[in-house]
């Protein structure tokens, strides 16, 4: 077994029986045939709306059931469309006096059955109207047009608040057509799908290429590209969606942004997309008036992603925007008019070429010192994440480097001496860092920083440090944490930090990998983190290595020792 699918249940029907687990009374659960339908729909709607197609893309079309959604969903097995007769007896079931408006997604099985459902329907005198969808710009040719994949989404949301203040049939058709001619999508994987049962991916995608216009049913894409950063990722989707979308954005009342995960993207992926992409439309000259991310047209587990823009008109928006009572419909926004996009971008990624920034929004004239300290973290990084991965959650390393440049904004000055150095990275550490690592570190060094300031041994300002971090950390020696780092130097007998202290302060830090978690994200890994030495001891143990050079020691063999232990 690949995957977290029941072996003994229908992978459709299964989902189907959460999702209206999820719903409580408001949808009902059709065994045979399968299907949901609403139970409380609006007392105004006068049409039924009803979709479906194969399983797969949770939680579309199910979790769109409800008031201000759905009447009904009707779903195949994975990738596969649902029958007619499934269509047909959901159809029927809640078909309303002004009829039945099917919504269908522009693949061939499911155009067949849903028109082989509206004969029946009309067999019956059961009047039945079709939206059909085909928003997929990476389909725009060929004899079956554009395939239909997230704008369904918006068309399902948009038709369901239309349909619950009263509209007609031949109403809804008009609008959802419209809607569908104003709406254009584009999708982007790095990695197929996995269906159920499956040991292998449905395609291959190389290392650091994307497929581009690729398919929601595991289809690869026409075109295979290098994948780019992805603020020029989103430049591209958006201006050859723009392109397509010209003369009706040349119209609109602003345009509406959608991205929509394909399964296997983190959330915080798709809110990064979200942004590049509504920046790339606001360089652009577009008035994005909406703007929301989530997982509701998926294709699985596929890591990728696809954006959908729609050219507004102004009555849209009232329905975009109206309260739903559905399991996973979007809850989109209104835009303020004063909304900058461009503020979420730090300033240390605001600019072009190659990449190379100033390290920190705000950087100060540091001295050569300040300078090697924050540049060794920085080339730690990668290596302390690695180490942190076996052992936590994989960040140490990028919170440690990224803590160190935020103390250039605090530094003294070319000229500043070590005492003031190390004030800079205490208030970097401490201010401008959040987590548990880069708040204890910089506890440590104020402390260290008080004693070079006052004159007294560093060794003294590292016997304080590990005192405070003990009282605000509760971490005690043996807890695998900084501290078994800071206990070794104090305890070491060196009357300042030299080299008999940093090798001390070495040793504790490889002590570590014979330690359970006590502490930490370590802790809940018990005897598992056995073996490997606690990447945030190694991150204080180079770190009172290069103050220790910077106070005049030399400690060239102790700096070869942590090098290899961080490589």
């Amino acid at each position: 077994m690949s995957a977290f699918y029941s072996e003994s249940a229908s992978p459709s029907f299964y989902a189907l029986t959460a999702i209206a687990a999820a719903a409580g009374d408001s949808i009902a659960l059709s065994r045979d045939p399968h299907f949901v339908s609403a139970t409380k729909p609006a007392p105004e709607r006068t049409v039924a709306l009803v979709s479906g197609g194969g399983a797969g893309h949770e939680p579309m079309h199910a979790g769109f059931v409800g008031r201000g959604g759905l009447d009904a969903a009707v779903p195949g097995e994975v990738f596969t469309s649902p029958h007619s007769r499934q269509i047909f007896e959901a159809s029927r079931a809640v078909a309303k006096d002004g009829g039945v408006l099917h919504i269908v997604k522009n693949y061939t099985g499911d155009c067949i059955n849903f028109n082989i459902a509206a004969e029946r329907l009309s067999a019956e005198g059961i009047e039945s109207a079709q939206v059909l969808v085909n928003d997929d710009l990476g389909t725009d040719s060929g004899a079956v047009g554009r395939r239909g994949i997230a704008g369904t989404t918006l068309v399902e949301k948009i038709l369901g608040a239309a349909a619950d203040s009263g509209l007609s049939l031949a109403e809804l058709k008009e609008l959802g057509d419209a809607v569908v001619a104003a709406t254009r999508s584009l999708s982007v994987a790095r990695r197929a799908h996995t269906s159920p049962g499956a040991d292998q991916l449905a395609f291959d995608v190389n290392a650091g290429e994307l497929e581009y216009g690729v398919g929601i049913h595991g289809e690869s894409a026409k075109e295979t590209i290098e994948q780019p950063t992805l603020e020029k990722l989103a430049q591209r989707m958006v201006s050859e969606l723009r392109e397509a979308l010209a003369e009706k954005l040349e119209a609109s009342a602003g345009a509406l942004l959608f991205v929509n995960g394909l399964g296997g993207l983190a959330p915080l992926e798709l809110l990064h997309i979200q942004t590049a992409a509504h920046e790339a439309l606001a360089d652009a000259g577009v008035n994005v008036r909406v703007a929301f991310s989530g997982n509701y047209t998926t294709a699985l587990d596929m890591a990728g992603f696809s954006l959908t823009l729609t050219a507004l008109n102004e009555e849209w928006l009232e329905y975009v925007c109206a309260p739903h009572d559905t399991v996973a419909l979007p809850s989109p926004r209104l835009l303020p008019d004063d909304f900058d996009v461009h503020a979420g971008r730090e300033a240390e990624n605001a600019g072009e070429g190659d990449g190379e920034h100033e390290a920190s929004a705000g950087a100060k004239q540091a001295s050569d010192w300040l300078s090697t300290f924050v540049e060794t973290f920085e080339s730690s990084r990668a290596t302390l994440d690695e180490i942190d991965q076996k052992a936590g959650d994989g960040d140490v390393g990028t919170n440690l480097a990224n803590a160190a440049k935020a103390t250039l904004a605090h530094a003294s000055g070319a000229d500043a001496d070590l005492a003031a150095d190390l004030n800079s990275i205490a208030e970097g550490f401490l201010n401008d860092t959040g987590g548990s690592s880069g708040p204890l570190f910089g506890l440590a060094f104020q402390e260290i920083a008080a004693a070079a300031k006052n004159g007294t041994s560093l060794v003294e300002g590292v016997k304080e440090a590990r005192a405070a971090v003990t009282r605000v950390g509760g971490a005690e020696p043996g807890d695998r944490t900084i501290v078994d780092v800071l206990e070794a130097v104090a305890g070491s007998g060196a009357e300042d930090l030299d080299a008999a202290a940093i090798a001390a302060g070495i040793d504790g830090a490889e002590s570590t990998k014979d330690m359970s978690g006590g502490r930490g994200r370590s802790s809940y890994l018990g005897d598992r983190v056995l073996g490997t030495p606690d990447p945030g001891a190694l991150g204080m143990a180079l770190a009172l290595a290069l103050i220790a050079e910077g106070a005049g020691a030399n400690v060239e063999a102790e700096r070869e020792r942590l090098a290899a232990l961080i490589s």
